[in-house]
C-alpha cells in the first residue's frame, strides 16, 4: 500500500489536515495513542498533586472528552473510539461519586 508525502496534503487546513494525514499514515493508529497520552497526562499529573485516585480518573476522563470531542466532531477519530471515551469519562465520574465517604 502507498501512502501519500506530506508534499501533497493540504497543510493550509491546519491541524485538521495535519491529523488527516497522520491518521492516514498510521492506519487511524495516531488520535487513539493521542487520547490515550492525555488521559494518562492529565491522570498522573492529577494524582501525584492531589493524591486522589478517584479524582485523577474523573479528571482524566474529562480531559480526554474534550479533546475527543473536537477530534470527533473535525472528523479524525470515529464513533466507536468516542463512544468508548463517554464511556471512560463516565466511569471516572462514577468512581468519583461511589469513592465519597
Amino acid at each position: 500500500m502507498t501512502y501519500p508525502i506530506p508534499s501533497s496534503i493540504n497543510w493550509s487546513q491546519g491541524m485538521t489536515g495535519a491529523f488527516s494525514y497522520l491518521n492516514t499514515v498510521t492506519s487511524s493508529w495516531f488520535s487513539n495513542l493521542l487520547l490515550i497520552s492525555i488521559y494518562l497526562l492529565f491522570s498522573i499529573g492529577f494524582y501525584f498533586a492531589k493524591r486522589d485516585l478517584f479524582g485523577a480518573l474523573a479528571v482524566g476522563g474529562f480531559a480526554t472528552f474534550i479533546i475527543a470531542l473536537l477530534l470527533f466532531v473535525s472528523q479524525t477519530i470515529s464513533a466507536v473510539t468516542f463512544t468508548v471515551v463517554i464511556a471512560i469519562a463516565i466511569l471516572g465520574f462514577a468512581s468519583l461519586w461511589i469513592g465519597q465517604d
